[in-house]
């Protein structure tokens, strides 16, 4: 699906208002609250700036593993030795989101749950609907979250207007990366 189509369903999917409690991991040196337009899974590099959130924290702990650990394992990186984290709690209460979340919604838009779940960086199907959600204007995505614990809240910050902006309710250093829930879950059931 592309072009008037793509827009035509995007345009006719699920929005709804998010509110409550997200968080997200940054580097000490960057601003908490701050989107980038690096690329991620709803923002090609360079489009426009995106604001990642989660929740719960398992899931945000195993998104900092997926993209600080996994893909220098062979280098020897641990979560022991990632260089401290910030952890950012933050309240959000926003309009206009795409919401994602049901399997009638992601056919909808031509996306498959393996579309979410997809390896760091393989994100294209999810980019071209990210990209025309941000050209109709809307707040941002919801959607389950890559690592199967939870959901993402990427919100578009220039088309936030001030009241929506997420609010700051704490933080936490992490100095190295908490445990991967991953393989806790793997060792308390016993399949380990």
């Amino acid at each position: 699906m592309r072009g008037r189509e793509l827009t035509a369903a995007v345009s006719a999917a699920p929005r709804v208002k998010v509110s409550g409690r997200f968080e997200r991991h940054v580097s000490l040196s960057r601003r908490d609250l701050s989107g980038s337009d690096s690329g991620g899974r709803w923002g090609p590099p360079g489009a426009y700036s995106v604001l990642y959130l989660g929740r719960p924290r398992d899931s945000v702990v195993v998104e900092a593993h997926r993209h600080l650990v996994e893909p220098f394992v062979a280098d020897g990186m641990t979560g022991e030795i990632v260089a401290p984290r910030r952890l950012v709690r933050c309240d959000v209460d926003v309009t206009e989101i795409l919401d994602l979340r049901s399997a009638e919604a992601l056919a909808m838009v031509g996306l498959a749950e393996d579309d979410l779940t997809s390896a760091v960086d393989n994100y294209e199907a999810c980019q071209m609907i990210g990209r025309v959600a941000h050209q109709l204007e809307l707040h941002g995505v919801i959607a389950p979250a890559a690592t199967g614990l939870g959901e993402t809240l990427a919100l578009f910050e220039i088309h936030l207007p001030a009241e929506e902006l997420p609010r700051p309710a704490g933080y936490e250093i992490w100095d190295g990366l908490p445990a991967d829930p991953r393989r806790l879950r793997v060792v308390r059931d016993g399949t380990a």
